[in-house]
């Protein structure tokens, strides 16, 4: 794909990103926001989206980022276009990965194409950096409970580190699995797949010994019952 059949693509889904979103006619960021945190997120999307179609870019970027920063995957999806077309913001191609990757790995399927055709771009060193940084910020929604971010941990090692770490994915994905966060059976199950047996095993004691520390770092109110050990002794 061309990098302009890609953004033909891109755009006109940025366009329609908020389709299955409810919005009033006049969403803007100055009215009366609605009392739920989805109803608020709803209407900033909105509003960003108005804001872009009226061609005032920066303003739509940075309802997009406080959105994004937030975790809201469309709006990441809308940002890292915006950055890879240098519009509302410099050109930032680096930047651009971060978001698209953001929204692809926590379950944003608008962002696969444009995060593997921004991946092509960059050099190896690039992407390194583009790893480290979404594992410290993967690894922080883990820590607060987001058990989607072990499995999104794993995939990068995987799919955006570059030689890739397969062991490493493996034992991400492994405590994914014991969290029983959807789909990475078949990821873990794969990987282990490419590893020797020496190398599997390695694997199987690591995610062993740091899965009980994870039990113990995530929060106890949302802790699944996979953290069997007493509420005691994970305190302890």
């Amino acid at each position: 794909m061309t990098r302009g059949a890609l953004w033909a693509g891109v755009i006109l889904a940025a366009l329609l990103a908020g389709a299955g979103h409810s919005g009033g006619a006049a969403a803007q960021e100055e009215i009366t926001e609605p009392d739920s945190l989805a109803a608020r997120e709803e209407a900033r999307f909105e509003a960003a989206l108005q804001h872009l179609q009226a061609g005032e870019a920066a303003r739509a970027v940075h309802l997009f980022r406080t959105l994004a920063v937030s975790g809201h995957g469309a709006a990441q999806f809308n940002l890292a276009i915006l950055h890879a077309r240098g519009v509302g913001v410099p050109l930032d191609t680096l930047e651009a990965n971060y978001w698209a990757w953001r929204a692809r790995l926590l379950g944003e399927d608008r962002a696969a194409a444009l995060s593997t055709a921004l991946l092509a771009e960059l050099p190896v060193a690039a992407r390194n950096t583009l790893a480290d940084r979404l594992g410290r910020d993967l690894e922080a929604l883990a820590e607060a409970g987001v058990y989607a971010a072990f499995m999104a941990r794993g995939r990068v090692e995987a799919e955006i580190r570059s030689p890739a770490r397969l062991p490493e994915a493996a034992e991400w994905l492994i405590i994914a699995s014991a969290f029983e966060v959807p789909l990475s059976r078949d990821l873990r199950d794969g990987l282990l797949r490419e590893l020797t047996d020496a190398q599997r095993l390695g694997v199987e004691a690591a995610a062993r010994e740091a899965f009980p520390n994870w039990c113990r770092r995530v929060p106890p109110a949302t802790r699944p019952a996979s953290c069997h050990i007493p509420e005691r002794e994970w305190d302890s």
